[in-house]
């Protein structure tokens, strides 16, 4: 968004808020961006964060000493554009606030104030005018605070009830009060918002949900499976191995009894094998503690191994109709946009707000269906990549990203840890039609599964060779080297694959032909992209 286009998207509350925006509009098409600089002779744009405890009791302010006042948090444009970073860059500055967010993606008020003649760095500065950008934040009251020595002194939470005993600027008293209500009737505004979801979302469900294998019926097993294997896994990709797994194992029994290899082969390809290993452990102490039925109370579900909330939540009122929402990754990110939280969806705080208010609108005639209807709007309407599709949205009417055209910035996620790599050299040992496998510890990634042998590092054609005699292969000819990369989720790995014929077995190794390789011996994707071409 440009600067006249971010100013014209304020919408003024007051006759003397429309003077201030169309004055600061006609200023910015004689003057352009030039206005965003301190040198503009006609003043220029600053940009200003009032800042509210969560429960808009508490501002955060400092003493200014150039003002020699308290008052808000801000500073210069300098040249940047974009206002609300500007906003945000300077209230950071200036309190060292290290959790902080907007309360809404709109300015909040576009106010003129005269700055008088004051001294700055030991120079001398002139009156002038601010053309001041005012954006509302939300900052926890239980972290650290500094001040910025050079700027200001004092930095602290004020009761906003008593600004007037502590603001001497008596001209900002009403500027801060006429925001601290804006944001008080935002924050109203937004805890409404789940209140209207349910009847346009029980409307728009029938008509335009997907015909999924696991939506043919509300058997807890077969919403389990699906919910399991949906995790990390796109729809696409899982209908073909959810129809091929109730097949094998169609029910409790035959996945609390079933042989590991064929359990690990039913899941080649899906990956994550703890969720699979985790399901046959949960169907065991469903055969054991709730004689082979799936237990029907949430906190019983929950207990079970590799069953979350999510999970527990599907289950219960997919099935069941009990009022336990199940919150996800798309179901954060519709809840995120409709009420323009930019809260850290990846926050476990924020995850349980959000399930608190869903668990108040829950109810047993219709919790399946709300369940699956958030479901559906967050994959298919609310997606996360790309612009949403707000235009054919059931709940665009009172979506506060829609109105506040704030939808791409929304959800805030932050930044996962940067994953690390790691550098292999992968063996494809051939002897006459087999290939050397092996099982990994029992305890780690991709535990107990089986592998092609391995060496960490890239190794050098004359290393390698000196590697397969040490396992006593014989190594005849080394015939290729190709380069793959498998990423996981905290890890990548960078692997050269290492193809040779060899004269002769060694005991170290299982012997696998083409056949056992597809049918008994289950190689994780990581390992079987090196065979491929």
């Amino acid at each position: 968004m440009n600067l006249l286009s971010e100013i014209e998207s304020f919408v003024p509350f007051t006759e003397q808020e429309a003077e201030n925006k169309q004055k600061l509009i006609d200023l910015i098409q004689k003057y352009d961006t030039t206005l965003l600089n301190r040198d503009c002779e006609a003043g220029h744009i600053t940009c200003s964060g009032l800042i509210l405890s969560p429960d808009l009791n508490q501002t955060l302010m400092a003493y200014h000493l150039i003002y020699q006042s308290v008052g808000w948090l801000g500073g210069h444009a300098d040249g940047d554009d974009d206002l609300s970073g500007v906003a945000m860059r300077e209230v950071i500055e200036e309190t060292s606030v290290s959790k902080i967010w907007f309360l809404t993606g709109k300015i909040l008020s576009i106010d003129i104030l005269p700055v008088p003649a004051h001294e700055k760095q030991g120079k001398h500065v002139d009156i002038h005018l601010h053309y001041n950008i005012t954006y509302g934040f939300i900052a926890p009251v239980d972290q650290a605070i500094a001040d910025k020595p050079d700027e200001n002194k004092n930095v602290r939470w004020i009761p906003v009830n008593e600004m007037d005993q502590y603001c001497t600027e008596s001209h900002m008293i009403p500027i801060y009060e006429k925001i601290i209500r804006r944001m008080k009737e935002i924050s109203d505004q937004k805890r409404k918002i789940p209140m209207q979801i349910c009847q346009p979302l029980l409307e728009w469900y029938p008509d335009h949900h997907r015909n999924l294998p696991w939506r043919k019926d509300k058997d807890p097993y077969h919403v389990w499976v699906s919910e399991i294997m949906l995790q990390q896994t796109r729809v696409e990709a899982v209908k073909g191995y959810y129809e091929r797994f109730l097949n094998a194992l169609p029910d409790i029994k035959s996945l609390a009894e079933c042989p590991e290899e064929q359990l690990l082969k039913l899941w080649e390809g899906l990956g994550y094998y703890n969720r699979v290993r985790n399901m046959q452990k949960a169907a065991q102490i469903m055969i054991t503690q709730y004689h082979g039925k799936f237990p029907h109370t949430y906190a019983e579900i929950a207990a079970l191994p590799g069953i979350g909330e999510y999970t527990a939540g599907a289950v219960c009122s997919i099935c069941y109709d009990l009022p336990e929402p199940a919150v996800d990754g798309n179901v954060l990110r519709v809840l995120a946009r409709l009420e323009e939280d930019f809260r850290n969806i990846l926050d476990l705080n924020t995850k349980k707000d959000f399930t608190a208010q869903l668990k108040i609108i829950y109810h047993a005639d219709y919790a399946g269906t709300l369940t699956q209807s958030l479901m559906e709007l967050g994959a298919m309407i609310c997606i996360p990549h790309g612009t949403p599709k707000c235009e054919i949205c059931p709940l665009n009417l009172f979506c506060m990203a829609n109105q506040n055209q704030s939808q791409n910035q929304l959800p805030i996620r932050v930044k996962k840890q940067k994953r690390r790599t790691e550098q292999k050299t992968v063996f494809v040992l051939q002897y006459e039609n087999k290939i050397a496998v092996r099982k990994r510890p029992p305890k780690g990634l991709l535990s107990s599964l089986w592998e092609l042998p391995n060496i960490e590092n890239f190794l050098t054609p004359e290393e390698i060779i000196q590697q397969c005699s040490a396992w006593h292969v014989q190594p005849k000819e080394l015939l290729k080297i190709n380069q793959r990369k498998h990423v996981f989720t905290h890890i990548t790995w960078e692997m050269q694959g290492a193809f040779l014929e060899c004269a002769q077995q060694s005991d170290a190794f299982i012997w696998a032909d083409p056949e056992e390789l597809a049918n008994k011996y289950s190689l994780p994707t990581a390992f079987r992209c090196i065979l491929s071409e």
